[in-house]
């Protein structure tokens, strides 16, 4: 192997380190020949503001040790020294000093003590589907300047500093600084995991170290910022409106009310919030991407049976049979679909147009009691008394809102022009907030005129003052 494309040991390790704090989270294991003193590591991200640039993730890494010398090769040094030419690489016959970390060359200029330093900066960069290679510009780098590449690659860098300090005895203190920055700039460069929507091609996170900076980056400009937003403030809305509603006196919104009320309210902040969760955190990791995405397929269950619940128990208020009959029904149902939202496989990509046609599918089984309750009371019935007007614009929200998620309109239409705004993530988003707020209104019509009224057997139970603010 050529020096021009060798990767020392050493830098080759700091790479590693690199890639697997920025990917997994956490460190690799301790080198058994070294005695850690201090160490201390910081994370940023930095964001740019231009349109197509990437979230720059910097991990900058300080590490005190000891380390047991010995007659052996030395592998702990944080030496360049194989990127030289070979001219430059012979080293000392001492390992018992800090001076075997350095070539002859190296050691030329160095003051005669104790202490030893060394700067080296290696880039690395990516295109396409490629392996990380080695950029061919300078080897050795003492500015930190970082080379300009094309938009459709990507590039690592990480830069090393050294200071040895010989200690009496037979070993000697190593203090090893680098830093790595890591950028990510187009979708077909993204680790696999991450590659959700191919019509979406610039402004993606790269995944993030840890939980923190995955919430640091809401306040970002990247592809899942409008999913982010569209769905918390939803969340923190449904979750005043739900505060207030249940802590309403008694004489003015009576317990079974809002008993009935509290599965759709419970159903709307989880789906909301597990939704925010969901988007917030999908670039942390794999492991944290399918947690996540199983939190949020159960979320729409959820906000589905508590949709469905107060519709039945006020459309058959006077008739206990059907009315529990159905309320069963779609708890069977939320449960399957619950379960089958559990299933790893359903959170692929290529399951998008099924995962779409199963809570359509759930959502449509309200047409049985429709069906029904037209059969029984006639269709003058449903339109007067049961906010069918209402709930008919919140079943026409959440298709087309799924029409557009499952088809990815508009962006297929025009690949690249949706990538943060107007995507159909966004599009479903905001038509599954609306469709919320409107269920609130037809439930919210359909218990006033049921409570303002009487069932057949029984004329006098309801008082209607008693309900004037639901």
């Amino acid at each position: 192997m050529s020096t021009d494309d060798f990767v020392s040991s050493d830098v080759n390790k700091a790479l590693q380190e690199a890639r697997q704090i920025v990917t997994k989270g956490k460190r690799p294991p301790q080198p058994l020949n070294e005695h850690l003193i201090e160490e201390s590591t910081t994370v940023q991200v930095n964001k740019s503001g231009n349109r197509t640039d990437p979230v720059e993730v910097i991990i900058s890494r300080s590490k005190k040790f000891t380390q047991d010398s010995s007659d052996d090769e030395y592998f702990g040094s944080l030496s360049d020294s194989d990127l030289l030419p070979r001219a430059r690489t012979v080293s000392t016959a001492s390992r018992k000093s800090c001076k075997h970390h350095y070539s002859d060359a190296e050691l030329e200029g160095f003051e005669k003590s104790k202490s030893h330093k060394k700067h080296t900066n290696v880039r690395y960069r990516r295109k396409g589907n490629e392996l990380w290679t080695k950029d061919d510009e300078d080897d050795l780098l003492t500015d930190g300047t970082v080379s300009e590449f094309e938009e459709d690659q990507a590039r690592l860098e990480v830069d090393v500093k050294e200071e040895c300090r010989d200690e009496d005895g037979e070993g000697h203190v190593v203090i090893k600084t680098w830093s790595a920055r890591w950028t990510v700039q187009h979708f077909d460069l993204l680790p696999e995991w991450l590659q959700d929507n191919e019509y979406l091609r610039h402004g993606h996170r790269p995944p993030l170290p840890s939980v923190a900076e995955c919430f640091k980056s809401i306040l970002s400009v990247h592809t899942e910022t409008g999913n982010i937003w569209t769905h918390l403030i939803g969340c923190v809305a449904f979750f005043f409106l739900a505060l207030w509603f249940l802590t309403r006196p008694d004489a003015h919104i009576g317990l079974q009310e809002k008993l009935v009320f509290s599965f759709f309210f419970g159903g709307a902040i989880l789906c909301l919030g597990l939704s925010f969760m969901f988007h917030t955190l999908s670039c942390h990791s794999l492991n944290v991407l399918l947690i996540f995405s199983k939190l949020d397929y159960m979320g729409i269950s959820l906000l589905i049976v508590g949709s469905f619940i107060p519709w039945v128990y006020y459309g058959f208020y006077c008739r206990q049979e059907p009315k529990i009959t159905y309320i069963a029904m779609i708890c069977v149902l939320g449960a399957g679909a619950i379960i089958v939202s559990l299933w790893d496989k359903f959170s692929e990509s290529r399951y998008r147009p099924f995962r779409a046609g199963i809570f359509v599918a759930m959502g449509c089984s309200g047409i049985i009691p429709a069906i029904h309750f037209v059969y029984t009371d006639g269709m003058r019935v449903l339109i007067d008394e049961n906010g069918f007007y209402w709930l008919v614009a919140m079943a026409v929200l959440y298709l087309f809102g799924a029409f557009l998620y499952a088809t990815r309109t508009p962006e297929r239409f025009f690949p690249g022009k949706c990538d943060l705004v107007f995507q159909s993530h966004q599009l479903f988003h905001l038509c599954v907030v609306v469709a919320a707020f409107t269920h609130y209104y037809g439930i919210s019509e359909m218990a006033m005129k049921r409570l303002t009224s009487s069932c057949p057997a029984d004329e006098s139970i309801f008082d209607a003052a008693r309900h004037t603010e639901l």
